[in-house]
């Protein structure tokens, strides 16, 4: 069968002046993937012909991850640059806010002032703070709720660790530059965000917010393979206290994206554990190209066990249902 018409990508990187791209991790990623650095700086004609070029219909834009934690007003800021992006190319392009989540309280706000008044999907919130500290502790959760109030997703996006965590951790006997591969996208990275989610089921968020939606990456940040042991362990120790079991809150709580994974065993192998509707397709702009995401949908098409309702729900009808996306999609 064809690739499917319309698609729908929602992990898409972009930097706005506000909170720029001056991260050392930054600069040398933008050394291991040319092209990475112009086009997290390019909101219009260079990314809508890479859309073009990849049949993507409408994007979902993000900031970078681990840049000005500490400064709520940049992120408001950045948040309008990205708003105003947007409107010259309504139709292809939409927002997830980036928040300041070293300030929960300040960061609720600035979702529901997102949201409301610059029509953003959600928000895209880095797995960690500078120091390391995930957001199991109730401190953290007023956006939880805020999100949960405004019906919108947060996604929980991996973020570059702190140099003491990546030295104590994954240096070893080999160059820097492996490990800060292993510490990030190889490895590390999507170990961080799969205990992230656990920590917070484990604390009781997902009971206290039962409607909560959170988008994670990556085909599920290694928690699909682990789902059954994870669950079952924790359950074990947590005795007889009571709340949702961990599967329940994966079918209830939990959207995966493929964000940069282009395969089609790993992307069958997530859909034994988790329902068909929350599985959505993702590229990682710029980090990742559209037109590697559109073969992989073409592979899809004629090597997987997706059906053509599956695959239109994976590439595009998923995501729309989610966002209640009301545009008219460009068809390829």
């Amino acid at each position: 069968m064809p690739a499917p018409s319309f698609s729908i990508t929602l992990e898409e990187h972009a930097s706005f002046p506000s909170l720029g791209i001056e991260h050392p991790f930054f600069k040398d990623s933008f050394h291991v993937f040319p092209g990475a650095k112009e086009g997290v700086l390019d909101h219009s004609a260079g990314r809508i012909a890479s859309m073009d070029e990849g049949r993507v219909s409408y994007q979902i834009m993000s900031h970078l991850s681990g840049i000005g934690h500490d400064n709520p007003e940049a992120y408001q800021r950045a948040n309008d640059e990205m708003a105003d992006a947007i409107k010259k190319n309504p139709t292809r392009l939409g927002g997830f806010a980036a928040l300041p989540m070293a300030h929960p309280e300040k960061a609720a706000a600035e979702l529901e002032r997102a949201v409301k008044e610059l029509g953003f999907f959600g928000a895209l919130i880095d797995s960690h703070l500078d120091d390391m500290t995930h957001f199991d502790n109730e401190r953290f959760w007023p956006v939880f709720e805020m999100a949960e109030r405004l019906d919108v997703p947060i996604y929980i996006h991996p973020a570059p660790p702190s140099d003491t965590f990546k030295d104590q951790r994954y240096n070893g006997p080999y160059p820097d530059t492996i490990s800060l591969g292993l510490s990030t996208a190889a490895w590390g990275w999507h170990e961080d965000v799969g205990l992230h989610i656990l920590k917070l089921f484990s604390a009781g968020l997902f009971d206290r917010y039962p409607k909560l939606k959170i988008i994670i990456g990556h085909m599920g940040e290694m928690l699909p393979m682990m789902i059954e042991r994870a669950g079952r362990v924790i359950g074990f120790y947590r005795g007889s206290q009571r709340g949702s079991s961990f599967n329940e809150v994966w079918d209830r709580n939990i959207w995966v994206t493929s964000s940069g994974i282009f395969s089609v065993k790993v992307l069958e192998m997530l859909l034994k554990v988790t329902k068909k509707d929350r599985v959505m397709y993702s590229i990682d702009t710029p980090f990742s190209q559209s037109i590697h995401g559109r073969t992989f949908l073409q592979e899809l098409a004629e090597n997987s066990s997706l059906s053509k309702e599956d695959l239109d729900g994976f590439a595009f009808g998923n995501a729309k249902k989610l966002f209640k996306l009301d545009v008219e999609l460009k068809k390829f």
